[in-house]
């Protein structure tokens, strides 16, 4: 069996909403949902064999994975899901408490990146144990309390665009995007390399199946929406849906490769990664 992770995010509906048209095809793979930073550890001790996974994993531990060609999850500016929510001016961070949700990889050092090295800003980072994702808005204030910010990914920062806690509202891709004048990548198919050969087929009927879900979402966004349940108002979840991106050209290539760049400089990294690109 093939275990391939996702996101459990409304973001990876375009890759997962038509799969089950492909359940003969698909016949012995397994989809598994879990955040993005679970996926990470699960991939690194073999619990899943694929995954679309933080690209910032792959970048870390880019000799241990193959990537599956031209699938992501990326932006070019704003992606609402992906922001950091504060009381004063991101000028004013210095010195305060910002609240990390425990989902997340890339998004921090994304965070880190536009802080410290664009805005010369030195906050103190606060790791939680959980996210608010679910909470009342009345809880969600008492979770936020002490906290100056606090950034959010996924279906949670989705959330909190409308409990209106935070004044202030900066979706980290529309930043990266005016400093840089790049897409930004948040998420990549890894495949553990080991995996390759015993299962060639199935990664190749995967992406074939992905590709195919992908091509079929994003021609008809409308109807998908329609067919998912969500707390979310349809206008809204198409508007977001509108706002990514899920190919990996040539352009995001060089973006991706230049926020690793970036993090070497800020030694996060030992190297830079290599693309390496399963050959399917």
């Amino acid at each position: 069996m093939l275990k391939v992770g996702f996101p459990n995010y409304i973001n990876t509906l375009p890759f997962l909403y038509h799969l089950p048209n492909f359940l003969s095809l698909m016949q012995g793979i397994e989809i598994v949902l879990d955040t993005p930073s679970r996926l990470n550890e699960r991939l690194a001790n073999g619990e899943i064999d694929c995954g679309l996974c933080s690209s910032v994993f792959y970048a870390k531990n880019h000799k241990d994975y193959l990537l599956i060609p031209d699938i992501s999850i990326s932006a070019v500016g704003k992606v609402k899901s992906v922001c950091l929510f504060h009381r004063v001016p991101l000028s004013e961070l210095s010195g305060k408490k910002i609240g990390i949700t425990p989902e997340t990889e890339t998004s921090f050092l994304l965070l880190r990146f536009i802080l410290e090295q664009r805005k010369g800003v030195e906050p103190e980072y606060v790791k939680l144990p959980h996210s608010s994702q679910g909470l009342s808005r009345e809880e969600a204030q008492a979770f936020f309390q002490g906290l100056d910010a606090y950034l959010a990914i996924g279906n949670e920062a989705l959330e909190l665009l409308f409990k209106g806690i935070f004044p202030f509202i900066t979706d980290l891709a529309e930043v990266w995007l005016k400093e840089t004048g790049y897409p930004f990548v948040f998420a990549l198919l890894l495949v553990r390399k080991e995996v390759c050969f015993n299962y060639k087929n199935k990664i190749k009927v995967l992406a074939e199946s992905l590709y195919l879900s992908r091509a079929k979402s994003l021609a008809n966004l409308s109807s998908l929406i329609m067919g998912y349940s969500s707390s979310f108002d349809e206008a809204f979840l198409l508007d977001y849906l509108h706002h990514l991106e899920f190919d990996f050209s040539g352009l995001k290539q060089r973006a991706f490769l230049y926020f690793c760049k970036k993090l070497l400089e800020m030694n996060v990294l030992q190297s830079l990664p290599v693309l390496n690109f399963i050959d399917l």
